[in-house]
């Protein structure tokens, strides 16, 4: 059996599977730490991740016939060259190019918002739609679009930084330069922080445990997401606050895009209803009709694995059009 090499490139860690035509996992992936101190450290971490998943597939009797990668940055295409990385030491680097060198093996190279989108709408809660808006909602906020069932990567590869849209003009500063992103108010990094207000606004009984944590240095985004997850009163306001946000977020993609479907993904994407629930109330009382009551926003279902599965798939995508 063929398969394709799929590759997610974070700031922390690379992992690869073995991704089937149909877009299935075969056998376990392999998780590897991302090289952080230039190019070459991070081409050597990717390799070190696909060398294991061709050594895996040769042991299951598979053919790998190419590597798929999804990488955290704008990405320029049709050059395979990551043009700029929020986490990574990647500057106009061939990293397409650097890896199939190495692994003497066709490379294909996405944004890794695009890819776990494209994984969603292949093989996930997506499904069968074919104009569907993806955020990936993490530290920081990814996006990906898919219209009329091809991604849209817009004219350099840079479309769907949604994350970047303007929310509140003159808002909070946002780590691109900006002021008032999306990401400024709808990602783990702003979840902290409106949690830390709220120890000061909210009656004390419903601020303790923010407070304990705020106190003991452990106050970070996850954290405040965990709480909420337990039902803790500050925890609960602070997320409901972050899903209002996204509200407009997601109004502004439903207004300008009309889509089947928008899913949410990423570390606060796991919130389910707690975040999505409030966010469709803003949806409702911004958006525009019909959209705003044809429109599904629903969670993402793929998980840790929609980076590997995308790659993959727009790997086999890309042979198949050759």
């Amino acid at each position: 059996m063929q398969v394709m090499v799929g590759v997610d490139v974070g700031g922390t860690k690379v992992a690869g599977g073995r991704v089937t035509r149909d877009g299935r996992l075969s056998g376990e992936s392999r998780i590897v730490p991302s090289g952080t101190t230039d190019v070459a450290a991070v081409v050597e971490s990717i390799a070190e991740a696909v060398g294991a998943v061709k050594r895996d597939a040769a042991s299951a009797g598979e053919t790998v016939v190419g590597v798929g990668i999804g990488c955290a940055g704008t990405v320029d295409l049709r050059r395979g060259v990551v043009v700029t990385s929020p986490n990574l030491p990647l500057t106009d680097a061939p990293v397409a190019a650097l890896v199939g060198d190495r692994m003497g093996l066709p490379v294909f190279l996405d944004n890794d918002a695009n890819v776990a989108a494209w994984a969603e709408v292949q093989v996930g809660v997506a499904r069968g739609c074919r104009h569907v808006v993806m955020l990936a909602l993490g530290t920081g906020v990814g996006g990906g679009i898919v219209l009329d069932g091809r991604l849209y990567r817009g004219a350099t590869g840079a479309a769907a930084e949604i994350g970047h849209t303007i929310i509140v003009a003159g808002g909070e500063p946002c780590p691109c330069g900006a002021c008032g992103c999306l990401e400024s108010y709808a990602s783990g990094r702003a979840l902290e922080r409106i949690a830390r207000r709220l120890v000061d606004d909210l009656p004390a009984a419903e601020a303790s445990s923010l407070r304990a944590a705020s106190e003991q240095g452990t106050l970070t985004g996850k954290a405040v997401g965990d709480l909420a997850l337990s039902g803790d009163p500050g925890a609960l306001s602070a997320v409901d606050e972050v899903g209002r946000w996204l509200g407009i977020g997601l109004s502004n993609m439903v207004n300008i895009f009309n889509p089947d479907m928008i899913v949410v993904g990423g570390g606060l994407g796991g919130l389910g209803e707690l975040l999505l629930a409030p966010a469709r109330v803003v949806l409702g009382a911004t958006g525009l009709v019909p959209g705003k009551h044809t429109v599904r926003v629903t969670s993402a279902v793929l998980g840790n694995d929609a980076g590997m599965l995308g790659a993959g798939l727009l790997a086999w995508t890309e042979i198949a059009s050759a």
